[in-house]
């Protein structure tokens, strides 16, 4: 059956519909895909902020490095020295 101009006329309509379905699907895609990653890193940066207010207002049991089995480290002249904290005497 031979196209006449009417079904290539409509043919050519039914392209450019489907054409501006898809960039309108593409958009509000991407607008949903920001939307997502915005609210991803507030709550990721809320998260930072709680834990932060947490670590400062925390009681601070005193140094990390008073605690058994904890490694410390510090510069002298002759390089880094790592000692345990029951060695350290200064």
């Amino acid at each position: 059956m031979p196209l006449t101009a009417a079904d290539d006329a409509v043919s050519a309509a039914m392209r450019a519909v489907g054409r501006v379905l898809v960039w309108a699907f593409l958009l509000v895609g991407v607008g949903l895909a920001l939307i997502f990653a915005f609210a991803a890193a507030m709550v990721a940066g809320l998260v930072i902020l709680g834990a932060a207010v947490a670590m400062r207002f925390a009681p601070g049991g005193g140094k990390p490095a008073a605690m058994p089995g904890v490694l410390e480290a510090h510069r002298t002249p002759d390089g880094w020295v790592v000692e345990g904290a029951a060695k350290r005497k200064s």
